[in-house]
């Protein structure tokens, strides 16, 4: 006879008291009097399993309510304990870099690490951002009001209204959320920020991102860049030579032994084709072709002083008319890094080269007279034919960490641009940017910092403009 559960039945219960009424009425039945004892025993032995049998059954429905209490119990109490404390991601011990894709560092003062749970799921959820404004005083002429885009420096005297700017265009908010599963960790990135050339706060969305296991798809920073090398400087746009791209893609990325990983990818392509000289743009009747995405691919060797990643691009551009058309390979390699030189330093760098990658660099992709030269991709050359105009671009910043609460970066970068003898004569040639500043953070969740900046550039034809700029932003975290 199986013992009963002394926490789940009392023995003088009803259910007890019903089983001994059970058991003397089966003695006193006609049927139980008139046989012999054995048939007797044999009957109330049968009776006594059957019974047994019953109250099992009763228990295993009584523990199976009780369970499902305490489950509506936990799903009652659990949006009421919303935050769990999760684990932080890998960091360097001068600047809280992330080696997988995540952000600038200047965007990197800290926040706890805590999570929403959503309820009756496994789903945590964290909602994050920063309330920024940038102060900024320009010495020269700059269309990019709101960013120190050397690729938009005026050739023009007094082309711009005023010289000051209040803006809080790198405000941003972010959602993440990480589901486990059993094809691997599931993530998801919906951001954006309120940046506007003019200055003026408005929606920029910038990732779209999710990931299941090794797969990732939606629109985030391309294979081809790399985020993590991105100086620690205030301002938005980044170095001019800065290989920085954000467009919609797929992508498998395997992690090794030692941090290290590769990545390949395909992204949506956007030829950027150069206009040829002496044509009216809005006259030209032409497409541009894009038949076949980009296609990226990566590898990222991590050491104990930092990493380098080398990256590939393969593109297929083309372009087409009422009479002709034609395509051209293009092809890029960019070379990135960090190397903590001791525990005060870090150098932070970029050399890029390729043909066919102009869309890709910060000042190429966004030159300010684009409308009238088109842009660095490919044009046509002295024989009509489609040709990848060649570009070369680099960077090199030190960081410095002058204690807890103050650091410091300063570098220079130059990109230089093979122009083709049919384009424009303002086409973009080459450009020059330079930053220095000084970072204080009062607390792990708020920054003040000011930043000198310089760039100079120059066109096909030899035109020459430059632009200094002072800078002061405030940063809140949340």
């Amino acid at each position: 006879m199986v013992p009963l559960n002394p926490n789940r039945r009392n023995p003088f219960s009803p259910g007890s008291k019903a089983l001994g009424l059970a058991l003397t009425a089966l003695l006193l039945s006609p049927q139980v009097q008139g046989a012999t004892v054995e048939e007797r025993l044999a009957a109330l032995e049968r009776r006594i399993a059957e019974l047994e049998r019953q109250l099992q059954l009763k228990d295993a429905e009584i523990e199976r309510q009780l369970t499902l209490k305490d489950a509506e119990i936990e799903a009652i109490k659990r949006p009421l304990t919303t935050v769990k404390t999760q684990t932080e991601e890998p960091t360097s011990k001068l600047n809280g870099r992330l080696y997988q894709e995540y952000e600038r560092p200047s965007y990197r003062f800290k926040t706890p690490p805590k999570s929403i749970f959503l309820s009756d799921s496994e789903t945590t959820l964290q909602i994050g951002g920063q309330i920024w404004l940038d102060a900024i005083y320009n010495d020269g002429e700059m269309a990019n009001r709101g960013a120190f885009q050397t690729s938009s420096i005026l050739f023009d005297e007094d082309a711009s209204d005023d010289k000051t700017l209040l803006n809080a265009g790198q405000s941003k908010l972010s959602f993440r959320s990480h589901t486990p599963t059993e094809h691997g960790d599931m993530t998801t990135r919906f951001e954006f920020d309120m940046f506007d050339g003019d200055g003026k706060a408005d929606f920029n969305l910038t990732h779209l991102w999710g990931e299941l296991g090794n797969w990732g798809a939606g629109q985030t920073f391309s294979g081809f860049m790399d985020i993590n090398s991105f100086p620690n400087i205030l301002d938005y746009w980044g170095p001019s030579a800065m290989v920085f791209a954000r467009h919609p893609q797929i992508r498998y990325r395997r992690s090794l032994d030692g941090g290290s990983s590769w990545a390949v990818g395909i992204e949506r392509s956007d030829a950027d084709l150069a206009l040829p000289v002496n044509i009216d743009p809005e006259s030209l009747n032409y497409s541009e072709q894009n038949d076949w995405p980009d296609a990226s691919a990566s590898y990222t060797y991590q050491f104990d002083q930092g990493y380098i990643k080398t990256a590939l691009l393969l593109r297929y551009l083309g372009y087409k008319t009422t009479q002709q058309e034609d395509k051209v390979w293009g092809w890029g390699i960019n070379v990135t890094g960090t190397y903590d030189l001791d525990y005060s330093h870090s150098l932070k760098f970029q050399l890029a080269n390729g043909e066919g990658i102009g869309r890709y660099l910060n000042d190429p992709c966004c030159h300010y007279y684009a409308s009238v030269t088109g842009g660095s991709d490919a044009g046509l050359d002295g024989n009509g034919e489609l040709t990848a105009i060649g570009a070369k671009a680099g960077f090199i910043y030190l960081d410095k960490q002058w204690n807890d609460n103050y650091t410091s970066s300063f570098g220079i970068s130059y990109v230089d641009i093979d122009n083709i003898i049919t384009q424009h004569p303002l086409s973009f040639n080459n450009s020059l940017y330079s930053t220095v500043n000084l970072i204080y953070n009062p607390t792990i969740m708020s920054r003040l910092g000011i930043e000198l900046q310089y760039g100079e550039l120059q066109n096909y034809q030899g035109d020459k403009g430059d632009n200094f700029r002072l800078q002061t932003s405030f940063g809140f975290k949340y």
